[in-house]
């Protein structure tokens, strides 16, 4: 009996293999469900923002997004976020509106 094991305990081994040859890591990726969906709303001129949890959002004038995420809805520095367009709405107000959220440490999830 110890002879048997003394012979399958090296086999064991090997066929593990060794740890170095564990693969690398991979980056968490980012979550496919963002904390809060941001709609720009061009019929009204304004950005709508709303807990992905909610059904409805609140209006927000675009230039009070951050410290509104950041005060009323306590989304921490980190949280994901979601874009949608409605209408026509000026391409340099949503840029600058995002990379403000981005400055802010809000991240895009690369959505709509």
């Amino acid at each position: 009996m110890k002879r048997a094991f003394a012979i399958s305990a090296p086999l064991l081994l090997i066929a593990c293999g060794s740890s170095n040859n564990a693969p690398a890591p991979v980056a968490a990726a980012m979550t496919a469900h963002p904390a809060a969906i941001i709609t720009f709303d061009g019929e009204r001129h304004t950005c709508v923002v709303a807990l992905a949890s909610e059904a409805q959002g609140s209006i927000v004038p675009c230039a009070d997004l951050v410290p509104f995420m950041r005060d009323e809805l306590r989304l921490a520095s980190g949280s994901i976020y979601d874009t949608r367009a409605i209408g026509k709405f000026d391409a340099a107000e949503m840029a600058q509106t995002t990379q403000k959220l981005n400055d802010a440490g809000y991240r895009f999830n690369g959505g709509h």
